[in-house]
């Protein structure tokens, strides 16, 4: 019994951890995806959230309301526009078959940076 235990307290630990491990969310571990607004909103702990034009992912900008961001100047100057998106492909054993929400690194909306971590 007392092994069982133990071993079920690792795995506990192990999927705690990989949980912590920061991302790396340089330029070089990022994917690019472009598309239209479909909608903006709040999520999370106060992130941006894009919703695009025929895509099922949501993609958020972490903490974005206390990067200056505002939810109704958000939805009037972003929505129905062209954005280019950086996000951090990761991967963790929380989620081993990947996510319906991708961490935003970088944005471009119509040719302007909106938001960079780089």
């Amino acid at each position: 019994m007392k092994k069982v235990f133990y071993i079920i307290f690792t795995l506990i630990i192990v999927f705690l951890i990989s949980g912590l491990i920061p991302m790396n969310n340089g330029k070089d571990n990022c994917i690019e995806i472009s598309g239209i607004i479909k909608s903006v909103s709040e999520g999370g702990v106060k992130d941006l959230v894009f919703e695009l034009e025929n895509d099922e992912i949501k993609y958020y900008i972490n903490r974005g309301f206390e990067n200056g961001f505002e939810i109704s100047k958000a939805k009037k100057d972003f929505e129905g526009k062209k954005i280019t998106l950086f996000y951090v492909n990761s991967w963790t054993l929380l989620a081993p078959f990947g996510t319906t929400s991708k961490h935003v690194a970088y944005a471009i909306v119509n040719d302007s940076v909106i938001y960079t971590e780089w």
